[in-house]
């Protein structure tokens, strides 16, 4: 899922909507700015969480050969148990030793909570792109098949190795539909 190489451009604040671009290229922590969204109303929906073959887009992004392990995680994020944020993580098992080990079995906490009580945490520019609902899984709610959500992605680094996450935000999504 969520491949096509082609949709992932650099963030160009000039090329998103003004009531978009607080959420989309907001360096913070998305959970952190979920919690606050929904006044505490949050929870991790764990969707997927085992090694996976990672997309050639993905494998390209993290500079890995087809024969590399990945675990890959896949996650709504729900606020006022709808599903805001579908998250999509890939973990090369290389990323995942020593004291990052006990990800291989993280479960449904947040991923980004972890990443981003990291001190010496890392993180890439932004990539956006218009992502087809279609290429969401099924979980990730209904809605018209030409509907475009906005999507981000960047690689996050553990001990100087990389890790991608997406970020699709999903149409029950209120903070930009409310304004």
């Amino acid at each position: 899922m969520m491949a096509h190489h082609s949709r992932w451009q650099p963030a160009s604040p000039q090329t998103i909507p003004a009531h978009v671009r607080p959420w989309l290229l907001d360096h913070g922590s998305l959970t952190a700015r979920l919690l606050a969204a929904s006044d505490g109303q949050f929870r991790v929906q764990l969707l997927h969480h085992g090694w996976a073959k990672a997309s050639p887009d993905e494998r390209e992004a993290l500079g890995l050969g087809s024969r590399d392990a990945t675990l890959v995680r896949e996650v709504l994020l729900r606020c006022h148990d709808e599903p805001w944020v579908y998250a999509r993580s890939i973990l090369p098992a290389r990323a995942l030793r020593g004291r990052h080990r006990h990800l291989r079995s993280f479960g449904a906490r947040s991923l980004g909570a972890y990443l981003f009580s990291r001190v010496d945490i890392q993180r890439d520019p932004f990539e956006v792109a218009r992502m087809p609902s279609t290429a969401l899984p099924p979980e990730a709610g209904h809605c018209d098949a030409g509907v475009l959500l906005w999507a981000r992605r960047s690689r996050f680094y553990l001990d100087n190795e990389p890790v991608l996450v997406a970020e699709v935000f999903l149409p029950a999504f209120q903070p930009w539909t409310a304004g």
